[in-house]
């Protein structure tokens, strides 16, 4: 008999999913792993998003802007904690930017946090922060490890 899956588990699951569905650019499958009043802190752009529809305005002009290109999405250092129907996520991401022939164009790391709620007895994305440190001689955000 196979292990037991994990709260643990089904957490970890969605760095997968988040993977997946960022390199084949389906909005649809990366808008399932989020919440519909989800709260997002992203790097880029603005202070905050709130919402699902305004969430998937944003990735779906990030997939846009790929063109032909991919995104490689990478997680290190994953750390859950999971207790009753609240849950959160910690982990490095490394996002590669893939041309059309594969080579790897460009990269950059970022922090990420995620807080989860379970709805309906499935994992979803209620707050999604994202950061980079900040150099503190030139101010300028470092987007390498």
């Amino acid at each position: 008999m196979g292990e037991a899956v994990t709260d643990h588990d089904d957490v970890v699951a969605l760095l997968g999913r988040y993977s997946d569905s960022a390199y084949r650019k389906d909005v649809e499958a990366f808008m399932s792993m989020y919440a519909s009043e989800v709260r997002v802190f992203d790097l880029w752009g603005s202070w905050e998003v709130k919402g699902a529809s305004s969430w998937r305005d944003g990735i779906a002009g990030w997939f846009e802007s790929l063109g032909a290109g991919r995104v490689v999405c990478e997680f290190t250092d994953v750390e859950v904690f999971t207790g009753g129907d609240l849950a959160a996520l910690s982990a490095m991401i490394q996002y590669s930017g893939e041309s059309p022939e594969g080579a790897i164009e460009r990269e950059m790391a970022n922090r990420l946090t995620w807080t989860l709620t379970r709805v309906n007895g499935v994992w979803r994305v209620i707050h999604e922060h994202t950061s980079a440190p900040v150099d503190m001689g030139s101010n300028k955000v470092i987007l390498a490890r």
